[in-house]
Order: structure tokens, then sequence, then C-alpha cells
């Protein structure tokens, strides 16, 4: 699971504020300000670097669903419609937490630092066969 920083801690909005395209905003909030490659956010989300890539060229043939928006804005905690129009405020009105990701930070504080330092450090594959094996744990609780 790919590090976040809390979105209230943007760096510079107004630098964020001037950029033109989704692509551009993008780029921008997961190299500028998560640190992130194109290769751990794919991992969060779910597709693949390449989808990432494409989305940061601004590909036209390859836009992200409705889904994939929400779950970018959830993830960067900065509002939808600015992330796909550029439309201002570029923070949320509310600070809402989907439940799904308010259970994974409890279960992410309950682990000591150097749980969490091992579970950021996993590669792809450790991750791939992680989540295998969480998959099956939960198909026989």
């Amino acid at each position: 699971m790919a590090t976040r920083k809390h979105y209230e801690s943007l760096p510079d909005l107004r630098a964020a504020a001037k950029l033109s395209t989704f692509a551009e905003r993008l780029h921008f909030l997961r190299k500028i300000h998560h640190g992130m490659n194109q290769n751990e956010l794919a991992l969060e989300l779910g597709v693949s670097q390449s989808t990432i890539a494409n989305y940061e060229m601004g590909n036209r043939k390859v836009s992200p669903s409705a889904q994939i928006v929400s779950r970018l804005a959830v993830f960067f905690g900065v509002n939808s419609d600015w992330l796909i129009n550029g439309t201002l405020p570029i923070l949320p009105e509310k600070s809402f937490i989907p439940p799904e990701v308010a259970a994974r930070d409890a279960l992410f504080k309950s682990l000591t630092q150097k749980e969490t330092a091992a579970l950021i450090a996993l590669t792809g594959k450790q991750r791939k066969e992680l989540t295998a094996q969480i998959k099956s744990y939960l198909k026989n609780a």
C-alpha cells in the first residue's frame, strides 16, 4: 500500500489550481505531491501501469471510468470535479471518509511502525501473493 499524505497538507494549492488538464492534475497528485511512481498508483487502483501512463499522457482513447475517478479522488483526498474538470474547490466540501477507507485506516493504525514499513516495502509480486492469501482466508472464514 502506498504512503499517502493527508490532503490538508497539499503543498501549494495555487499551483494546483492552475493545472489545465486531468492528465496534469493526476501527474501532480501522484508524483509531485505524493512521490509515488505510476506502478504504485496502478497497484492501488487495480489497473496496469500503462493505464496510468495513458491517463497522464492525456490519451483520449483511454479515459478513466467514473469509478476510477471516484477512487482517485478519495485516495488523494480531492474533489472529483476538480480532478476531472479543474472546477474549484480542489478539496472536498466535507471530509467524508468512505467506510472501506475508514476500516482500512483503522486496521493499519493497529500495526507497529515496523509492520507498516514491511507492508509498504512489498514488491508487486509479494502484494499479489498476500492479496491471494487474504482472499483465500476470507473464502474459508
